[in-house]
């Protein structure tokens, strides 16, 4: 069950992939996230976890939470069409480095 409060529109184009499920257990995967395994840092196009692979192509206006995509850093991500770019610095494409 979901626990959701707002106070304004959320809109939401093509999803939005939040963080992992600290209580889906050892190899649950209930969620889109991949149950309790974080998306990681491939390259600038590509983010993957359990769940599978997540391409900036396909995924243009997601939002998913990454372990190490914002300078090693854990952090949300976005797709802008081309490549994933960093929340807190939205001109800057990931780096996992």
């Amino acid at each position: 069950m979901a626990n959701t409060t707002f106070t304004g529109p959320v809109v939401s184009l093509n999803g939005f992939i939040g963080g992992p499920n600290v209580n889906a257990g050892t190899g649950a995967n209930d969620t889109e996230q991949g149950g309790n395994t974080p998306y990681a840092f491939t390259n600038v196009t590509t983010i993957t976890s359990s769940a599978g692979v997540l391409i900036a192509t396909a995924n243009e206006g997601a939002c998913v939470y990454t372990s190490d995509c914002i300078s090693s850093a854990a952090g949300y991500v976005f797709s802008n069409g081309t490549t994933w770019k960093q929340m807190n610095a939205p001109a800057s494409d990931i780096d996992g480095a």
